[in-house]
């Protein structure tokens, strides 16, 4: 069932009180690995010297490999086949790079979570999905549409971080499992307050810390109010195109969707887009 119609539940207090205490004083936040952590610095310096960018890629295999199979993806579609990262380089650019290497590190650390791997699959998928839909919104706004995609791969990194919160925080307490159902509510009402504790400690753009923040509330993302319209719509296309992909079941009389002056046409558009956003979201997952 969508979050967008799935019935709103409520945390018991007791586990409210007891989740609220262990993610704000226990919970260990990923760290950005030294070699993405160095390259998102480097992609945000348009004065940044292509050298350096890809001996930093060159010390990482795993981002080396990254780097070079979404320059081959079918998503981009290179006339031939990119061999170096040279290529690579010069054919992505600074926001492509910089999407690749957090891309990278959030499914090695932040999106990793014993004993839930298909549950963290399903939040990763529709990440990569909103991504792929906010870069649709943002190209046809004409906006910054890396900057839309990195805020749609970002926006739930807080739920897999809230749920292995909640499974430590219950370790000791319950030889019972959680309800899958109390699972999704602890997510759902702590995933964009610890979201926005990790990018603030990764150091990310302030955009991108406010629209993890509110994306589901834009308007509390001030200044950045229009990103997160953005994200919150992507959002709602991606439960959409992954659980339907029926034109009449999306939202499409959702206030953000009047918010960023888009017409029902425009809205049509990006419903046809469907199948090219998911295989362009593939290229990242």
């Amino acid at each position: 069932m969508s979050q967008t119609t799935k019935p709103q539940l409520h945390l018991p207090g007791w586990l409210h009180d007891i989740l609220e205490r262990h993610l704000e004083e226990d919970l260990e936040l990923p760290i950005l690995p030294e070699a993405s952590a160095r390259l998102v610095a480097l992609c945000a310096d348009e004065k940044s010297d292509a050298r350096a960018i890809q001996s930093v890629i060159e010390r990482d295999p795993s981002l080396a490999s990254h780097v070079l199979r979404i320059a081959n993806s079918s998503a981009l579609a290179p006339k031939e086949r990119i061999v170096s990262l040279q290529q690579a380089i010069s054919r992505l650019g600074l926001g492509v790079l910089r999407n690749v290497a957090l891309s990278v590190s959030l499914q090695g650390r932040a999106f990793q979570v014993p004993g839930h791997q298909a549950e963290v699959r399903t939040i990763w998928v529709h990440c990569a999905v909103t991504a792929a839909f906010a870069r649709e919104i943002a190209r046809k706004l004409r906006k910054n549409v890396e900057g839309a995609f990195l805020c749609g791969l970002l926006h739930d990194v807080g739920r897999p971080l809230v749920l292995q919160g909640t499974l430590d925080a219950l370790a000791h307490r319950s030889k019972e499992p959680l309800p899958k159902a109390l699972l999704e509510t602890a997510m759902d009402e702590f995933h964009e307050e610890v979201a926005q504790r990790t990018l603030e400690a990764w150091k990310l753009a302030d955009w991108t810390v406010a629209v993890a923040a509110h994306h589901h509330e834009p308007a509390r993302a001030t200044p950045f109010e229009e990103e997160a319209r953005i994200t919150r719509l992507a959002d709602l296309l991606a439960h959409w195109a992954i659980e339907s992909g029926a034109p009449a079941d999306f939202a499409s009389g959702d206030p953000v969707i009047r918010e960023l002056n888009l017409y029902p046409e425009d809205v049509e558009e990006l419903l046809a887009r469907r199948a090219a956003v998911i295989e362009f979201a593939k290229a990242f997952q």
